[in-house]
């Protein structure tokens, strides 16, 4: 929810000091810095709205170090809505760098989003990435963000049911999935259908504000929230495969929302044959699954239905991996050190596969496994249960 000054103040009140929070606090973990905590911060953002101190590039340095994984939330004893106050402090902080502010006006522009896709794939798989990467270092980094690219997708806005129809369910695209991930989205598609889904896919459905609010432009996330709650049917519902989306609208709309996986443990398996899987499979959580979603535990079970495949809990899972939607581009550092954690963690077993819900930790999880040159892939629950369905991948 957005708050007012005045709002933000009040809610910034409410929070005892106690320092429950500080353990769970990534940043805090990796500093030591009460104002690198969500207590620290707090306190420094009522002492900003009242005037008591100004809002200086130090003030605004600890507040953009915050990942906005709420991690914070689930300890508070008080339940502070700590993510609405950093929503709101963002606004009069934030200064995207060259490389989010042209990411955030691509989110807007499917079109440009999808023709800058099929260009990175096309220098992916001539190789020219690969050659950039062994001469430049620093763009090196940057490189190893882009996942494997498949090709991008024309939607239809009705995918009907392939059987007897159980019912009706919208698809939340995403502007950074359709453009990186479409096979996600396919698999998606997919599975529903499969299961009797008529799915419906409104073309005029937006980003889901996400980059704009990080980016401390509440105009256009807001453009972004009544673009989405006017294109979507409220009587079905609204499901998607990118938790950190799913957040974002679950926060700031009225949507039926529901992550992917929570919703097909809802459905019927009974004519369903799933494939056997002899692979260990690291199960991945993002912050906005568990924190925001409350959707963790249903993407455990889908995956459990899997004959043969040994599911294991990531290690450090507690912990955000960097990613945090563009926090990784314009807060390297922290992203780079939270990612070192978790890569030390998943290299102390041997696994087949990573899954993760969220696009921006498959990028930075994915990131990190080909930096490590480990024999990982990274992939999206759904997709993985899509593929013993019979689904036909384009990265197989």
């Amino acid at each position: 929810m957005a708050l007012s000054i005045q709002e933000t103040i009040q809610e910034a009140d409410r929070c005892v000091a106690c320092g429950l929070c500080l353990p769970h606090c990534p940043t805090y973990f990796k500093t030591g810095s009460e104002a690198d905590s969500p207590r620290g911060r707090i306190q420094l953002i009522s002492a900003v709205a009242k005037g008591i101190l100004p809002n200086n590039d130090r003030f605004k340095d600890h507040i953009n170090g915050c990942l906005s994984c709420r991690n914070c939330e689930t300890a508070c004893p008080n339940g502070v809505s700590y993510g609405a106050i950093i929503d709101t402090t963002r606004a009069i902080t934030h200064q995207p760098n060259t490389l989010t502010r042209l990411l955030g006006w691509l989110a807007n522009k499917p079109r440009w989003l999808a023709f800058f896709s099929a260009l990175l794939r096309f220098a992916q798989s001539s190789g020219l990435l690969t050659l950039v990467s062994n001469v430049n270092d620093r763009l090196a980094k940057k490189i190893a963000l882009i996942p494997e690219l498949t090709s991008t997708q024309n939607w239809q806005t009705l995918y009907p049911a392939k059987h007897a129809k159980r019912g009706d369910v919208s698809l939340f695209l995403g502007c950074i999935t359709n453009a990186f991930d479409a096979e996600t989205l396919r698999a998606s598609v997919y599975v529903l259908t499969e299961l009797g889904y008529d799915v419906h896919i409104p073309s005029t459905q937006a980003c889901c504000g996400g980059i704009a609010r990080q980016q401390g432009d509440t105009k256009k996330a807001d453009t972004c929230t009544r673009d989405n709650q006017q294109a979507f049917q409220p009587d079905w519902p609204v499901l998607t495969v990118a938790s950190g989306c799913g957040a974002g609208l679950k926060d700031y709309t009225e949507l039926p929302l529901q992550d992917i996986s929570e919703f097909l443990m809802t459905c019927d398996w009974h004519d369903i044959k799933l494939a056997p899987l002899d692979k260990h499979i690291a199960l991945h959580e993002p912050c906005s699954l568990r924190n925001v979603m409350k959707a963790a535990k249903p993407v455990a079970n889908l995956l459990a239905k899997i004959p043969q495949a040994r599911v294991t809990p990531m290690k450090g899972n507690q912990q955000c991996c960097g990613g945090a939607g563009t926090y990784m581009l314009h807060q390297p550092e922290m992203a780079d050190a939270l990612l070192a954690d978790k890569m030390k963690l998943l290299s102390q077993e041997t696994f087949d596969i990573v899954a993760t819900s969220n696009i921006g930790c498959a990028i930075q999880l994915g990131s990190g496994v080909r930096q490590a040159h480990m024999p990982v892939k990274i992939m999206h629950p759904v997709t993985i249960i899509a593929k013993q369905m019979g689904f036909q991948s384009e990265l197989d």
